[in-house]
């Protein structure tokens, strides 16, 4: 049985996202560059982003992804390896699932 009302658990997945505000990539374990959000929506029990990460102009690798709030604190990191080639852009797709575990 579910402690939380799915009422309660809808309006979190709301603040959530509206509160997500910055995504960052890091290319080649090296610099940090802010990512664009195109889109931010909720879909069943997951806020769903996707962010687009333009060419650098050569072959790379996506080493490390971060997300901001909207207070612009860290609220999360993980290290990837995305390798790309120089003409490739990249669109990331981040789930954040908001359910309650039993």
């Amino acid at each position: 049985m579910a402690f939380f009302k799915e009422s309660f658990l809808a309006d979190r997945r709301e603040e959530l996202l509206r509160s997500v505000s910055r995504f960052q990539y890091q290319l080649d374990k090296k610099n940090w560059y802010d990512g664009e959000i195109n889109s931010k929506e909720i879909v069943g029990e997951n806020v769903i982003v996707f962010v687009s990460v333009p060419s650098s102009g050569g072959d790379d690798t996506i080493t490390a992804v971060r997300v901001y709030d909207n207070n612009d604190a860290l609220a999360g990191e993980q290290t990837v390896s995305l390798k790309r080639s120089s003409r490739n852009t990249a669109l990331l797709r981040f789930t954040f699932p908001l359910i309650e575990a039993e």
